[in-house]
C-alpha cells in the first residue's frame, strides 16, 4: 500500500518521456509503475493528459532575509517558488549582514525553518578571509560564493592571488565555488565612456558591456586551471562571455538566467526600471548565443537570480535609471518561461528537466534526493497541463516585488500542482497547507 499514487501522467526525465504511474511512500518515490497496472494507494491523483516533472531546483535566489525583508523574506519568496513549481531553492548570502561566518549561517538556517514552503539550501559568501570555510562546510553550506566585483571590500576578491587562495581553500574541503564574474576597472572605464549618451536606458546598458563579464569569467576559469576543484560560473549572458567560458577545463559549470534566454534590451527600453538587472538584458544576438549554448550543453543549468525590490524602489528610477536597484523576481516565472521556450521549439521537455532539475541537483550534490523521480528520491513533482495556455501576470506574483518584466507573456502550458515530499503544497495558483520546507546540505 502506497501513501499516494500519481496516475496516468507522462513522466519526463532528461532521457525522454513516457506514461507511467508514480507511487509514493514516506515522502519518497517508491516505484514507477507500468500504466497497465494499478497501484494500491491511500490517495490518488489522476494526472491524465498532464506532464509529470521533477520539482525544479533553483540554484540562485536572493530571499533578502535577514535584514532586507521589506523586499522579500523566506515566507514570501518560498511561496512564490511553490506556485512556480520550484521545490528546492539555494539562497544567496547577500543579505544584511552578508552570510560569511558560521554564526550568521546557523542563525539564517534557524530563521528559515518553519517559514519556508519549499526545501532550501544556503550559500555562504567568501572573501579573502578563508578562516570560516571548514566550519561553514560542516554546517552544510551548499556553495561558497565569490564576487569578483560589484560588492565592496572585504567581500570582493580583488587580486588573482586572493582568488587562487580562495579556490584552493574550498578545494581542500571538496566544496564548490560559485563565482560572479565582473571587472570593476573595466566597468568604471565603460561608465566613463557611456556618460555622454543621451538617455539613461542606453547609458546603463553601455556601462556594462560584454567585456566586463568576459574578463571576470576568464579570470575565474584561468585561476581554476591552477587550483582545480569545482567552479560554477554565475549568470553568463553574452556570446563574449561564452568565448571566455570556452577556456574552462573539467570541473567548471555555468548558468544562464531565464531572462537572458527570453528578454532583450528592448524590454528595458519599454519597461524602464522594472527590467533593470545586472548583468543587463542583452542584444538578440546574445540571447540567441545563450540559447544555443544551453542546447549543446556549454551552459549547464538555468537559475533565476531571483532578486526582488519593492515597487517604490524601482519607481525611483523612472526618470533617472541609476536611482533604481538592479534585479527583479524570477522564481515563480522560471518554469512558465521555460515552458514558453518549449512552445517556441528552443528546448523540449527533456531539456527542461535536464537544465532545471537534474543538472543543478547534480552540480550542487543533492542528486541523491532532488532533481529526478527515480525510486528513492524525494517525491518532489510538478504537474503541468501542456494544452492549457496562460499569461504571466503581475497580480499573480507572490513575491513582495509584485511586478515582473514577464508580465503579459503568453505561455502555452499551465502549472497545475506542486508536490513536495509527497504532499501538495500548491494547486492552481493557491498555496496549500503550512510551510514544511527542510534544510538541505550537500551529500
Amino acid at each position: 500500500m502506497y501513501d499516494l499514487a500519481i496516475l496516468n501522467g507522462v513522466l519526463v526525465s532528461s532521457s525522454g518521456m513516457g506514461q507511467c504511474h508514480v507511487a509514493i511512500r514516506d515522502g519518497r518515490v517508491a516505484a514507477l509503475i507500468d500504466p497497465n497496472e494499478t497501484p494500491e494507494a491511500r490517495e490518488t491523483i489522476d494526472a491524465n493528459g498532464l506532464m509529470v516533472l521533477p520539482g525544479l531546483v533553483d540554484a540562485h535566489v536572493h530571499f533578502r532575509d535577514p535584514g532586507l525583508t521589506h523586499k522579500e523574506d523566506f515566507a514570501s519568496g518560498s511561496r512564490a517558488a511553490a506556485l512556480g513549481g520550484v521545490t528546492t531553492v539555494m539562497v544567496q548570502p547577500t543579505d544584511s549582514p552578508i552570510t560569511t561566518t558560521v554564526e550568521q549561517f546557523v542563525a539564517k538556517k534557524q530563521s528559515a525553518l518553519g517559514r519556508c514552503a519549499v526545501d532550501f539550501a544556503l550559500q555562504a559568501a567568501l572573501g579573502p578571509d578563508t578562516s570560516h570555510v571548514t566550519g561553514l562546510a560542516r554546517e552544510g553550506a551548499i556553495s561558497f560564493e565569490v564576487f569578483l566585483g560589484l560588492l565592496p571590500d572585504p567581500i570582493r576578491v580583488v587580486s588573482n592571488h586572493e582568488l587562487v587562495a580562495v579556490m584552493t581553500a574550498v578545494r581542500k574541503i571538496d566544496g564548490l565555488v560559485g563565482a560572479t564574474p565582473f571587472d570593476d576597472a573595466l566597468a568604471a572605464a565603460a561608465a566613463g565612456g557611456a556618460a555622454g549618451l543621451s538617455d539613461c536606458w542606453t547609458r546603463f546598458t553601455a556601462s556594462m558591456p560584454p567585456a566586463i563579464e568576459a574578463a571576470g569569467i576568464a579570470r575565474a576559469v584561468l585561476s581554476h586551471r591552477l587550483t582545480g576543484g569545482r567552479l560554477h560560473i554565475r549568470q553568463v549572458s553574452t556570446a563574449l562571455g561564452l568565448a571566455a567560458l570556452a577556456m574552462a577545463d573539467l570541473g567548471v559549470t555555468a548558468e544562464v538566467t531565464p531572462h537572458n534566454l527570453a528578454l532583450t534590451e528592448e524590454t528595458l527600453l519599454r519597461l524602464g526600471p522594472v527590467a533593470k538587472v545586472v548583468p543587463p538584458l542583452r542584444e538578440q544576438s546574445d540571447v540567441d548565443a545563450m540559447r544555443s549554448a544551453l542546447h549543446i550543453g556549454q551552459i549547464d543549468i538555468v537559475a533565476t537570480d531571483h532578486a526582488p525590490h519593492t515597487r517604490e524602489e524601482k519607481a525611483a528610477g523612472e526618470i533617472d535609471l541609476t536611482k533604481a536597484p538592479g534585479g527583479f523576481p524570477g522564481v515563480q516565472t522560471m518554469l512558465p518561461v521555460l515552458l514558453k521556450l518549449v512552445g517556441d521549439g528552443v528546448i523540449d521537455y527533456p531539456d527542461l528537466v535536464r537544465v532545471a532539475c537534474e543538472a543543478p541537483a547534480d552540480i550542487f550534490r543533492i542528486a541523491d534526493r532532488k532533481g529526478s523521480l527515480r525510486p528513492g528520491a524525494d517525491a518532489d513533482l510538478v504537474l503541468v497541463d501542456p494544452d492549457a495556455p496562460m499569461n504571466i501576470r503581475n497580480q499573480d506574483q507572490a513575491s513582495k516585488a509584485g511586478q515582473t518584466p514577464f508580465d503579459g507573456m503568453a505561455v502555452p502550458a499551465t502549472i497545475v500542482m506542486t508536490i513536495l515530499r509527497g504532499e501538495v503544497i500548491a494547486e492552481r495558483g493557491q498555496i496549500v497547507g503550512e510551510p514544511r520546507g527542510r534544510f538541505l546540505a550537500p551529500s
